[in-house]
């Protein structure tokens, strides 16, 4: 009878842990989903992680070329201003010299007309 006991306690013993097994392989296979779904999630995050590196580079040269292109155009733009202005310079120096000209043509031009109205006039 003792036997008999301690075979049902045996067989109670063996079916509890049955189930404890069959549990544990639930969570088993519950976890090792989670973590193939957390390795997924990983991998997704990761490749999104390195387009938006990838993305911010490639703005952070655009940015640098940006800044680049508009300081060569700002030295080109002094630079064609200074000529401008040095364009101008002559130009008014020019300027002066012809009014200087036509001022020393236009005494030239009296001094010239007194002399022939004496000369006209010695004439007669």
């Amino acid at each position: 009878m003792e036997r008999g006991i301690a075979d049902n306690a045996s067989i109670a013993a063996k079916a509890q842990l049955e189930v404890a097994r069959a549990r544990l392989e639930v969570v088993v296979s519950k976890l090792q989903s989670t973590v193939e779904n957390l390795a997924v999630e990983l991998i997704t995050s990761k490749e999104f992680l390195e387009a938006a590196h990838a993305a911010y580079l490639e703005v952070k040269d655009h940015r640098v070329g940006a800044s680049m292109e508009r300081e060569q155009d700002t030295i080109n733009w002094k630079k064609e201003l200074k000529e401008a202005e040095e364009d101008l310079e002559r130009l008014n120096q020019k300027i002066l010299s012809a009014k200087d000209h036509k001022a020393k043509l236009d005494t030239a031009s009296s001094l010239l007309q007194v002399i022939n109205n004496d000369l006209v006039a010695y004439m007669e």
